[in-house]
C-alpha cells in the first residue's frame, strides 16, 4: 500500500498546491454559509412568534438540521464532479498514465490512492461544516447523537460520490465530459429516490419502485438523518464503493494494454 500512499500526498499536493482545493471547499462553505443562515432566520422568526403566542408550527431546531444536512448532501452531489473530474481524465490528457504504469505501483493501488485522496479533500469540506454544529449547540438543544449519525451518512454517501466520480474519470481524457457526466449520473441515482415511489410495475417478485429506492443513496442517507443506522444501509454503501472501485480497476487494467 505504499504505492497508494504516496500517490495521495502526490494528489493532495497537487489540490492544496493550486486554487483548485480553495475555490472548491470556499464556495461548498459560501453555499451551505447562505442556507444555514436562512435556517437560523426560520428558527428564530418562529421563536419570536412563539413567545408573542403564535400558533404552535411543528418547527423545532432538529427538523432544521435535519432539512439543511439533506441540502448538505444535495450540493455534494454538485461539488463531487469538480473534484473528481481531473483524478485520471488528467493524467490520460497529459499522457502521464503510461508513467504511472511503469512506476512501481500496482492498478489497485493507483486507484485505491486516486479513490483516497479525492475523498479526503471531500472529508475537509464536511469537517468545515461542524462549526455549524457549534452554533446549533450555543443556540439550543439538539440531539446530538442525530447529529453524529449524519455526519456518518454524509461522509459514507460522499465516499459513493467519489467513487462513482473516480470511475467516470477513467474512463475519459476530457475533464469537462468527466463533470458532466458525474453530475448527470449522480443526479439520476438521487433522483431514483422520487421516481421509485410513484412506479407500482412488477416483474414476478421485483417490484421496480422499491428497488429504484434502494438503488438511490438518498433514501440511504435519509435513514442516517433521522438517527437511524440500519445494517443494509451501511452494506448498500460500502458495496456500492466496491462495485465503483472494481469497475475502475478493470478500466485501468485495460487502459495498460491499450
Amino acid at each position: 500500500m505504499k504505492g497508494a500512499i504516496a500517490l495521495v500526498k502526490k494528489e493532495m499536493r497537487c489540490y492544496f498546491c493550486s486554487p483548485v482545493a480553495y475555490v472548491i471547499i470556499g464556495l461548498f462553505q459560501l453555499v451551505m454559509g447562505i442556507i444555514f443562515a436562512k435556517f437560523v432566520d426560520i428558527y428564530m422568526r418562529y421563536n419570536t412568534a412563539q413567545r408573542f403566542g403564535a400558533a404552535p408550527q411543528g418547527i423545532t431546531l432538529d427538523k432544521l438540521a435535519m432539512y439543511f444536512y439533506q441540502n448538505m448532501a444535495f450540493f455534494l452531489v454538485i461539488f463531487t464532479p469538480l473534484i473528481t473530474m481531473r483524478l485520471f481524465a488528467e493524467e490520460k490528457r497529459q499522457q502521464t498514465l503510461e508513467l504511472l504504469f511503469t512506476a512501481p505501483i500496482r492498478e489497485f493501488e493507483l486507484v485505491l490512492g486516486k479513490f483516497f485522496a479525492g475523498y479526503l479533500l471531500s472529508v475537509v469540506m464536511i469537517a468545515l461544516s461542524l462549526i455549524y454544529v457549534l452554533f446549533m449547540v450555543m443556540w439550543g438543544n439538539p440531539e446530538v447523537g442525530i447529529i453524529v449519525s449524519t455526519y456518518i451518512g454524509l461522509l459514507l454517501s460522499m465516499a459513493c460520490y467519489i467513487s462513482l466520480g473516480t470511475l467516470i474519470s477513467a474512463m475519459t481524457s476530457s475533464q469537462a465530459i468527466a463533470a458532466v457526466w458525474t453530475f448527470i449520473v449522480l443526479l439520476l441515482l438521487w433522483l431514483l429516490q422520487s421516481l421509485g415511489q410513484g412506479v407500482t410495475a412488477a416483474t414476478g417478485f421485483i417490484k421496480w419502485g422499491a428497488v429504484m429506492v434502494n438503488v438511490s443513496p438518498l433514501g440511504h442517507m435519509t435513514n442516517f438523518a433521522e438517527g437511524v443506522i440500519h445494517v443494509k444501509d451501511v452494506i448498500y454503501f460500502f458495496s456500492f464503493i466496491g462495485l465503483m472501485l472494481f469497475l475502475t480497476h478493470r478500466v485501468i487494467e485495460s487502459n495498460r494494454w491499450r
